[in-house]
């Protein structure tokens, strides 16, 4: 017996269509760290040039459809006057106190057609009773405040950081969302499982796996299962499909060393294809500066990329093809008037209808031979990949499906090769822990290094330690794992080991009572 064709909601068939910008910004903007703790003045959170229209236009004007603002971090801070904490934009300097970035962020919203969602953290790290059930009622408070005051919202967006062992009252939240929102997307894992519509996809670098399914375990969820949440399950009990979240810069708020590491268009545009190109959707984080503000970098590369996707799926050189007459064993072969320069496809299915394609290949007919260039397991809403140019005369595509498959696109492209490929390479080696944001926490046994922010490395040197025996570890965006086991260390101690491709932070632990100096000097590189 076949099992059934798991199907998107109406809110997730509406998700499918989005691009999602997420804006980074609190108190953190202004102390230079990524996790506040709470014990911040709200007197040093003053943009004086804050001008929630200008994000808002520069998404518009780089394609994207939807918005999600960090209406409360895990600080505590709220960027609007909440009147169940002092803790707020009200006793900020901010327009003397008056101010509600909530409510300008969302007119912004639909002034220029861009729809608007909230983060609002389950964590808390500003209220004392944070876990408890009182906190239950000030969290569904707030909520309440979010889903009632501002209109449509259409994302109501949930992680799980410092949330793992907490008892929340997710049922009553979930509540105060489809009751006031009913076209809100639920983003969420761990207690949040059984209501969401939207997954994580375990990691922080906006890559899905090379077959992403939108279907699910739940359990995968509940437990924030990394290698899960990567790739789905082919027969999962749910459908819920991944959003691959990443930040334009290494950290999630702004920091002014990081300028000159916003990513490029070609790393964005890779980004597009690892996301929206394996089955998922973009989150990706611009955050404003002290004033207020995108910066110019950041813009200047959302044009670029924005420009370069129109560019590359500008003409498809696949013209007037039938899609409707297509069994569960299907070949498509597509004939070209001429030999033609490709180097993208592009396929589609109604994922109103579910995945149904489980196995397919792509082959091209070049030298009058065909060779396979591209298979996979998984279609669904969007598989879009790039690859060397080739010059074909014919293209086919063919594949398995569990039940009539429904396709609704076809295309193949030939587009600017650079877009793809870096015109330069940073061979600039520097250490992480040097960083204006690094933070190194230490006792005699263990050293936590946070960089603030999102790096690649696979390097660690420590200095003047003599550790019979100790491990290092990186946290992959819900818990740590080893990347190395060392026995009695020199002096001049160097761990290599797989590149880590992103991570905001690493751990070294010493399993030797003597443990490390009273100033461990440890160094953290991509060489």
């Amino acid at each position: 017996m076949k099992n059934e064709i798991l199907t998107p909601n109406k809110r997730q068939l509406d998700w499918y269509g989005r691009k999602t910008a997420f804006i980074h910004f609190t108190v953190n903007t202004f102390t230079g760290n990524e996790w506040g703790d709470g014990t911040e003045s709200p007197e040093i959170f003053n943009p004086a040039e804050l001008d929630c229209e200008q994000w808002i236009k520069v998404l518009r004007d780089t394609g994207f459809t939807n918005a999600i603002l960090t209406a409360k971090h895990h600080d505590g801070f709220c960027l609007w006057p909440s009147k169940y904490t002092e803790h707020s934009v009200k006793n900020s300097p901010y327009k003397n106190g008056k101010g509600d970035i909530v409510k300008e962020f969302v007119d912004a919203c639909h002034k220029y057609g861009i729809k608007p969602g909230l983060y609002l953290s389950p964590w808390d790290r500003n209220f004392k009773d944070w876990g408890t059930e009182k906190y239950n009622d000030y969290y569904a408070n707030q909520l309440t405040e979010l889903m009632t005051n501002y209109g449509p919202i259409y994302e109501c967006w949930w992680d799980g950081a410092g949330s793992t062992e907490a008892c929340y009252d997710w049922k009553r939240w979930v509540d105060i969302v489809r009751t006031n929102q009913e076209h809100c997307v639920i983003f969420g894992s761990l207690g949040a499982t059984e209501f969401v519509d939207v997954r994580w996809v375990g990691n922080e670098l906006g890559k899905a796996a090379d077959n992403c399914y939108a279907t699910i375990d739940a359990s995968s969820l509940e437990t924030e299962t990394g290698p899960e949440l990567f790739s789905g399950k082919k027969d999962g009990e749910r459908f819920i499909p991944a959003e691959c979240d990443m930040s334009i810069r290494p950290g999630w708020f702004y920091h002014p060393e990081q300028d000159v590491l916003v990513k490029t268009p070609v790393e964005l545009t890779k980004y597009w294809f690892t996301s929206v190109g394996r089955n998922c959707g973009i989150l990706l984080n611009i955050p404003p500066d002290k004033r207020g503000l995108f910066c110019d970098k950041d813009i200047e590369s959302l044009k670029l990329w924005n420009d370069r996707i129109n560019d590359i799926f500008k003409e498809n050189l696949i013209k007037d093809i039938d899609l409707t007459k297509l069994d569960n064993n299907f070949v498509i072969d597509y004939q070209f008037d001429t030999p033609q320069k490709i180097n993208c496809v592009r396929i589609e299915e109604d994922i109103a209808f579910g995945q149904r394609i489980n196995n397919f290949t792509v082959e091209f007919l070049i030298d009058d031979e065909w060779k396979e260039l591209l298979n996979g397991k998984v279609i669904g809403n969007c598989f879009a990949r790039y690859f060397d140019t080739v010059s074909a005369k014919a293209i086919r595509i063919s594949g398995k499906a569990e039940c009539t498959p429904v396709l609704k696109f076809v295309g193949a492209f030939y587009a600017d090769e650079s877009y793809f490929v870096e015109s330069f390479e940073n061979n600039e080696i520097f250490d992480l822990t040097k960083l204006p944001s690094a933070k190194i926490i230490h006792n005699k046994t263990e050293v936590e290094i946070e960089f603030g922010g999102i790096f690649p490395f696979n390097t660690v040197i420590i200095e003047g330690e003599k550790l019979p025996y100790f491990e290092v570890f990186a946290f992959n965006g819900s818990q740590y794992e080893s990347v190395y086991f060392g026995v009695d260390s020199s002096e001049h101690e160097v761990c290599q080991f797989k590149l880590i491709e992103g991570s905001y932070k690493i751990k070294i632990v010493s399993y030797d009572c003597d443990g490390f100096n009273d100033n461990p000097k440890i160094s953290v590189f991509k060489r």
